[in-house]
């Protein structure tokens, strides 16, 4: 392993000072730097939070100003950001690992996806960093990247410390350069194979709104300071060829982005993109060797902004072809989406009372209906199914909430530091991002709340959303359902690490605290009611948003 001299893991190199007295004092020189990656926003795209940890991430570090290398030092330059098992590693592209040391200077990463051995194809230091990227006018299937960047001065995404010797463990926020556009076929009396080989994408009016390389040389970049992508040239059409995607379904697949993504035939990635008039954009397809044309529907405006996805619906008939819907992923455009179908798969809040109540439990994913398990005061979650790696507890605030322990559960039987996974005890719940397992804006409900909840009825189900046994309250929860919110019956997991108890019961955490134990929301197949919990345990989280 080669050392650098820069920091990110947990090596501490200590100084002493002798004075008159010949006291001694020990000061932190140096630490390791430890870098853990995910996407900036709730976004879709080819890569998401999801597989990010599949791929190779190339990093430069800097002093805070982004004007030189950090430490003045060409170590630092091109280095890869990889996870091959467990952690992320920092190596120099060539499988060498490194340990980057950060000493008292304040440090700035700039990071860039995907990773690079070729220093032709990556130049400059910091804010004049940039990466040479390939998106050709015309090209063939699946062959753009999904170019990801990031420029962060800050432990977290959202702020946090500076980065030196004091705090080198950094959440990199990587955010999408590219737009994306994918198409979601389906037949209606057409009775051929329906092979889709060829698609353009064009300005009728000859309008060049798109950027693309130029003919001959590639110079177009993207700047590691904000994403933005210069040089190249402007075109009026894009094409992707050597499609070979066949038409499988039958019946409208609806306009939920979370269903349609994965039915997708094929998709394009492009520079962002302002349109004024939609009117404009026409797509034409070759499907089994006929050309068929259609417009993007709607008027006004179209806006590929990066990070966005657009997802059109498109129905072939014998004599015609037709784009029956456009949803859009992120808040972007609101043709289709109103604003949280990026937070829950196209679920969208519900209000009762005073508050808006999330419809799905923290760490919700449409293959983890029950959503994770969190300890109390802890920003991450586990899994109920997969067993997460146990460490006896209690351990510190700050490693409590450390990313890179997202998948420890900190197991406490110990009467003596009151079954909690933190110590010293807290008193309330710091719902501050650091700390905090709900979406921006959201957070953790009041005791006071939930009993309020329970206050507007309730009904249990066997097979409410998404099939699982659970209560439906408030809202019409014993008829039709309307404005009513699904809790299912999660399980938990005890503070001495053995989870029980899913399809029968229920834990949902509160903000509050009564003594040394929390307040839940608790449910049984009969009834909810208010309870509490020793702080270790793992209970769901249901977030809330004040109106």
């Amino acid at each position: 392993m080669v050392r650098y001299c820069l920091n990110i893991f947990a090596i501490t190199v200590l100084l002493v000072l002798t004075s008159c007295s010949k006291e001694k004092s020990l000061i932190k020189e140096m630490s390791v730097l430890q870098i853990s990656p995910a996407i900036g926003e709730i976004t879709k795209s080819l890569v998401d939070d999801s597989n990010i940890s599949t791929k190779e991430i190339g990093i430069q570090i800097t002093n805070q100003l982004g004007t030189q290398l950090y430490d003045g030092n060409g170590l630092y330059e091109h280095l890869r950001l990889i996870k091959p098992a467990g952690s992320w590693l920092v190596d120099n592209g060539a499988g060498d690992t490194k340990e980057v040391i950060i000493k008292g200077d304040n440090a700035k990463i700039y990071a860039y996806y995907p990773f690079t051995s070729n220093p032709t194809n990556f130049t400059g230091t910091g804010e004049t960093s940039v990466l040479m990227v390939n998106i050709p006018r015309e090209h063939k299937r699946d062959s753009i990247p999904d170019y990801l960047w990031c420029a962060q001065d800050r432990t977290l995404p959202s702020g946090g410390a500076e980065i030196n010797v004091s705090s080198a463990t950094v959440q990199l926020k990587m955010n999408h350069s590219l737009s994306l556009i994918a198409f979601v076929f389906y037949k209606s009396g057409y009775e051929n194979p329906g092979n889709i080989s060829r698609m353009e994408m064009k300005s009728v009016a000859g309008n060049n709104f798109f950027r693309a390389n130029k003919e001959g040389i590639n110079d177009l970049r993207m700047k590691l300071s904000n994403g933005e992508l210069v040089g190249g040239t402007m075109v009026s059409s894009l094409i992707v060829s050597d499609i070979d995607a066949n038409i499988t379904l039958t019946t409208d697949p609806g306009t939920t982005p979370s269903t349609l993504f994965p039915l997708r035939n094929f998709h394009m990635l492009l520079a962002p993109a302002s349109i004024a008039n939609r009117d404009d954009i026409e797509f034409e397809f070759e499907i089994d060797g006929s050309t068929y044309t259609a417009k993007f529907p709607g008027a006004g405006p179209l806006n590929m902004i990066a990070g966005n996805l657009y997802i059109l619906t498109v129905k072939l008939s014998p004599k015609a072809l037709n784009i029956t819907g456009v949803a859009s992923w992120n808040m972007v455009d609101y043709e289709v989406s109103s604003g949280y179908d990026d937070l829950w798969y196209g679920m969208q809040p519900v209000q009762i009372g005073s508050l808006l109540w999330a419809p799905v439990n923290a760490g919700y994913e449409p293959s983890r209906p029950y959503g994770l398990l969190y300890q109390w005061h802890r920003k991450y979650g586990q899994d109920y199914d997969v067993m997460p790696s146990f460490v006896e507890g209690p351990t510190n605030l700050a490693n409590a909430n450390n990313i890179l322990k997202q998948n420890v559960f900190y197991y406490n039987t110990n009467i003596d530091s009151k079954y909690d996974c933190i110590w010293p005890q807290l008193s309330s719940w710091d719902m501050t991002d650091t700390y905090n397992p709900c979406p921006q804006g959201w957070r953790v409900p009041t005791a006071e709340e939930f009993q309020n909840l329970i206050s507007y009825g309730y009904t249990y189900s066997a097979n409410g959303l998404d099939n699982l046994p659970g209560f439906w309250i408030g809202g019409n929860h014993n008829t039709n359902l309307s404005g009513s919110l699904f809790f299912p019956l999660a399980g938990f997991r005890r503070n001495d690490s053995s989870n029980t108890m899913r399809e029968s019961v229920g834990d949902y955490w509160s903000s509050s605290v009564l003594n040394e134990n929390a307040k839940v929301l608790y449910m049984n197949v009969t009834s909810p009611s208010m309870n509490v919990m020793k702080r270790a345990s793992g209970a769901s989280v249901r977030c809330v948003k004040a109106l």
